[in-house]
């Protein structure tokens, strides 16, 4: 119980209205991503640190993948193998010659049996099998060798996003596991603030309404302009607190995520009545 009124008070502390008409939100980045290995393995070389650009697809790092780069390169070989296959495709072709041969023998002077016919015929008709699973299993291969990349591929961590390199929790030479995140992208070009304001005021509220607010730091004061992505269908059961998100462009990286926004609900407001 007493463990219930705290956290409600602090809740209701984090978003009360400095004035009658303003509340405190958080600001987010709208991608904010935590990246692991999808495999097991020992980190062979860390392409960008923290600090560095990041574009989307670009490479960060690759794990150590002597074992798969053989496996790959084998199930090439075996894939592009056609031995076996052209050779079979001569055999067909002296088959065929032979069997064409005896056919017009038996037809014309029955100088060879009807057994003898049927029995290279048979071979003929065996041959054509063989070499139709001589192809198809040259089709098996290639689909072989294609898993055997994309499980190569999967030594090598890529950056879902565009963005800005804010973590690396490991070094090269280090295990790095599955599943485990130890790298961190973050892109702040789109920003948006998480709010919990007064039933009063999100009532008037629609998503796709601008908003004016105001950041608030230490170092910078800066009027923004924003618009209404989500509006929460419930209250807070302990404070009654309705909880915002509101997107806004941040282009210039000027407004730090993690930073406080002062929202004026009476400029909020108005621009709902206006965007009705």
């Amino acid at each position: 119980m007493k463990k219930r009124v705290l956290w409600a008070s602090l809740l209701i502390l984090s978003s009360m209205s400095i004035k009658a008409d303003e509340f405190i939100g958080i600001i987010k980045p709208i991608h904010d991503v935590k990246i692991s290995v999808p495999l097991d393995g020992v980190i062979k070389k860390i392409l960008l640190k923290e600090g560095s650009a990041v574009k989307q697809k670009q490479t960060i790092l690759e794990l150590k993948n002597y074992l798969q780069q053989l496996e790959v390169n084998r199930r090439k070989i075996i894939w592009k193998d056609r031995s076996k296959l052209n050779a079979a495709l001569k055999n067909r072709k002296i088959q065929k010659s032979l069997l064409n041969s005896t056919r017009k023998l038996y037809n014309q002077t029955q100088s060879v049996s009807r057994d003898a016919l049927q029995i290279l015929e048979s071979k003929y008709y065996i041959l054509n099998g063989e070499i139709q699973m001589q192809r198809e299993n040259e089709k098996k291969e290639k689909v072989e060798y294609q898993i055997a990349r994309q499980l190569l591929s999967k030594y090598t961590v890529k950056s879902p996003i565009k963005g800005i390199v804010t973590e690396v929790s490991l070094q090269e030479g280090e295990w790095a596991k599955a599943g485990k995140p130890f790298i961190r992208v973050v892109n702040a070009d789109v920003c948006y603030i998480d709010i919990n304001i007064d039933e009063a005021y999100s009532s008037q509220l629609k998503v796709g309404n601008n908003i004016d607010f105001t950041v608030k730091t230490k170092s910078i004061m800066a009027n923004k302009k924003g618009k209404v992505t989500f509006i929460s269908p419930v209250a807070d059961m302990a404070s009654g607190l309705v909880r915002v998100k509101i997107e806004f462009s941040n282009i210039k990286n000027r407004i730090i995520p993690g930073l406080s926004a002062t929202i004026n609900i009476n400029n909020l407001s108005k621009n709902s009545k206006e965007s009705k």
